[in-house]
């Protein structure tokens, strides 16, 4: 297994739990100079949270393979398991990989829990699993192919594109964007604008203290309690309701006319 951290690193004892061998592994990098903490991972899940009584980036990821030998779990996780918390500049770099897959009924997947001090910005990109991240302060932009996503207590801007799977944003101080392939949304109290782009799944805006945009093909819409502007770029195939709006509320065909002018003869 590769393995590299900068600060400290320590390993606790295997677990055996149904079947399931899991390996904890720690790792810390000091946080002074610090503006942006980059995290690549694959299948497996990840939570963040702040941790503003510290001055260091913690990593807690715990390596799970299901139906394996303690001895094929070693062995798998030495030649597959990627592991760092390395310092580039002014970046922290993440990475929490396995780089190959086994067949069922065998599964492997790591889940990292990441605690860091406040004023740092987060970029994640990861393969499959869910994510949860709270009282974040910093900006923060997640690129998933799959799995739920909820962001709770955010303080700083937030833009999510999602392949597939349900979001869930709560209490965001700062302007969110969301780029979405399927899956329901719901977005709740938030101070800034919002603007979602999305494939299919229902979509529910509430409490936004900001203007709104949003753009379906397919899926309800309920948009309520905005204090701002409402803009519909396409409303797809679902119902739309719209309640409570302090602003104007506008569909794209009424912001601007593109059909070709015709002079009477």
């Amino acid at each position: 297994m590769k393995l590299f951290a900068v600060g400290i690193l320590l390993l606790v004892p295997f677990l055996a739990l149904n079947s399931t061998i899991v390996q904890t592994k720690q790792m810390a990098l000091p946080a002074d100079g610090i503006s942006e903490l980059r995290v690549h991972c694959g299948a497996g899940s990840l939570y963040i949270v702040n941790a503003e009584w510290q001055n260091t980036i913690r990593a807690f990821a715990d390596i799970e393979i299901d139906n394996f030998s303690r001895g094929d779990y070693q062995a798998f996780t030495e030649k597959n398991a990627v592991l760092s918390l390395e310092r580039k500049g002014q970046q922290a770099i993440l990475k929490s990989v396995l780089t190959r897959s086994l067949p069922p009924p065998r599964d492997a997947r790591i889940n990292l829990t990441i605690e860091l001090p406040r004023n740092i910005d987060v970029f994640v990109e990861d393969g499959s699993g869910p994510i949860h991240v709270q009282h974040l302060s910093g900006n923060l932009e997640i690129r998933d192919d799959s799995g739920r996503i909820i962001l709770e207590q955010v303080v700083g801007n937030v833009k999510v594109t999602d392949g597939s799977g349900q979001i869930i944003f709560e209490d965001i101080r700062g302007n969110v964007e969301i780029r979405d392939g399927s899956g329901s949304i719901d977005v709740s109290r938030v101070r800034g604008d919002v603007r979602v782009t999305d494939g299919s799944g229902p979509i529910s805006i509430q409490y936004v203290d900001g203007n709104v945009t949003v753009a379906d093909e397919s899926g309800a819409i309920d948009i309520n309690d905005i204090t701002g502007n409402v803009l519909i770029r396409e409303p797809g195939t679902g119902e739309l309701n719209i309640e409570r709006i302090k602003g104007k509320v506008r569909t794209q065909y009424e912001v601007e006319d593109t059909s070709p002018q015709i002079d009477d003869e």
